[in-house]
Formats: C-alpha cells, structure tokens, sequence
C-alpha cells in the first residue's frame, strides 16, 4: 500500500529497533522520510537495510535536547523537500533502578530526552506545518506502558513517559488553535522483541543469559496474544496516525501491546486460570 505517497516525514531515533522499524514502514507506505539521530553506525545500518528492499531515507544526525539542533534540522527538511508532514518523536531513553537508587541526574537525563526533547520537536514542527495547505499535519509521540502502569525499578522512566503521553494531549488541543489543523498522539509500545522469542542483547545484559530466557517466557504467557511485539507493530501504527485515514483521530493513545495493558491474563491473585 502506499497510501503515503505524497507525505513527507521526520522520524528521531531512527538509528535502532523501534525507530529504524518505523522508518522502513514509512518508506514502504510511499512516504519520503529523512531520520535523525546520534549513532551513524546505527544510521548507516538502517540505510543498508532500507536499501535491501530497494527503498531510501536520509540522515541527519541530531541531538533531540538542543533547541539549535531542532533548528537546524527543521530548516534542512523545509529547505530539501518544502514542507513537513509527519513528526514521529521517538528518541527515548530509559534508566531502570529502585527508586532509592534513583539520583536526580537520573530524573534530569529521562526528562530531557523523553519530554523536553519531544516538546522542541512539537514547537518546531508546528512552525513548519504552519506552512502547510491548511496548516495540517500530523505528530506521533512514542511513549510506554509505563505511562499507564507502574512496575518495579521503573519510578523516573514513568515519570519522563508519562509526560510524553500528556505532552501529547495538551498539544493536541494547540493544534487546532489558530486555523491549524495539526493532529498529536501518544503510542504505547508493549514488550518489544526483533527475533521472536530470543532474548535481546539488552535483556541479557539486565538478566543475565537465564534471566533474560525466564524474562521472555513469562512476557509471553502474561500477554493475552501469546506472541511478544516486534518493532514494526509499532511502524504499522504510525503509518495509520499519519495517513488520512486516521483525519479524526488526536488528543489520544493507541496501545499496542498484545493485550497487556488490559488487565491480568493466564493468572489471577497468583492463581493459574481454569481449562
């Protein structure tokens, strides 16, 4: 399909997994996408994979905290390809630990990035869609279920996460002020993995090689799915919000998750359900 054919969009943190995946789903929707990042290495991977399948972004590289940077980069889009369409505000970071191990630079770095980082893009993009035939656009910003729910070790990754999700809904409703026509949403990514049911580098470096095997199976038999997410779930879900198809829908979250965040599944209180 390539119902965006004649959009052009911006994707940060397009360098790795969740990014990158969104990036090849765009591209393969019709849309021109140029991506940013800080990682080149990651940057050249995802150009050689966009190649494999006889498609083509670009990229510049950019920190999301620096006001020059989003600048920088709104003026290299606007200037190469004349108007911006789509914001996809993925760049995200997270530091898990107890909340006694938490120091403010831990607050400081996941809020930087996850919230005031997402802010300058939502400030710039509206500055470059007002350009726009009817001021439209659309903005996506990637969140986490940690936005909806706690979990252990994860206090200041909801605290950066939830501002994200409500950072999109109060621009939401600034996209529609003065004549603009500019739609914002929040995703919310599930547990993610590239290879199905094999642990990723990152768990094992959590868990360890068991404890990441153990971390798996669990997060397969408590989603209602039964199957972990794979990145380009996500890539499907922003095409959707950047595409006409979705002309109605802003000021809201799409969970994709496999179910996760719709209650308990397979136990209840501890207790296995009945077959």
């Amino acid at each position: 399909m390539r119902q965006l054919s004649d959009k052009i969009a911006l994707v940060t943190g397009g360098t790795s997994g969740l990014g990158r995946a969104t990036v090849i789903a765009l591209a393969e929707a019709g849309a021109r996408v140029v991506f940013t990042g800080r990682n080149i290495a990651g940057a050249e991977e995802t150009l050689k994979r966009l190649a494999a399948k006889n498609l083509s972004s670009r990229f510049i590289q950019q920190d999301v905290t620096q006001e020059a940077d989003w600048s920088r980069v709104m003026a290299d889009v606007l200037a190469a390809e004349g108007r911006l369409d789509l914001l996809v505000n993925n760049s995200g970071v997270s530091r898990l630990k107890p909340v006694e191990a938490l120091t403010l630079e831990d607050l400081r770095f996941l809020t930087s990035v996850n919230v005031l980082g997402m802010f300058l893009g939502i400030k710039h993009a509206f500055m470059a869609m007002e350009r726009n035939a009817g001021k439209r656009g659309s903005i996506v910003n990637i969140s986490a279920l940690n936005a909806l729910r706690g979990s252990p070790n994860s206090t200041a990754y909801a605290i950066a996460k939830g501002g994200t999700t409500n950072l999109a809904r109060a621009a939401a409703l600034e996209g529609r002020q003065d004549g603009r026509a500019i739609r914002v949403n929040a995703i919310h990514p599930g547990v993610l993995f590239e290879e199905g049911d094999k642990p990723s580098p990152g768990a094992i470096a959590l868990y360890g090689e068991e404890g990441a095997k153990a971390f798996v199976r669990s997060n397969i038999e408590t989603t209602p799915m039964g199957r972990l997410g794979h990145p380009r779930d996500i890539g499907a879900a922003v095409v959707f919000l950047a595409s006409d198809e979705s002309v109605q829908v802003t000021g809201t979250e799409i969970t994709v998750d496999g179910g996760r965040s719709a209650g308990e599944f397979a136990t209840h209180h501890g207790v296995r359900s009945q077959k």
